[in-house]
């Protein structure tokens, strides 16, 4: 088995690129027509479609 522990460097690099990747997606959402707000506001209706779902089962089950 190889060894997949991250040196420190690495571990600041990866943590460096993660952190450029959220600073260009938080961009990119507060773009109304970018893909990717509305990949998002697809995503949280469906959420909140499915939230409601479960909230009415639960509402509405013959709870004894």
């Amino acid at each position: 088995m190889s060894n997949t522990t991250l040196t420190p460097l690495q571990q600041a690099e990866l943590s460096s690129w993660f952190d450029q990747l959220e600073q260009q997606w938080l961009a990119a959402i507060q773009q109304p027509k970018s893909a990717e707000a509305i990949a998002l506001a697809e995503a949280e209706a469906a959420w909140e479609q499915e939230r409601q779902y479960y909230h009415d089962a639960y509402l509405y089950s013959d709870r004894c």
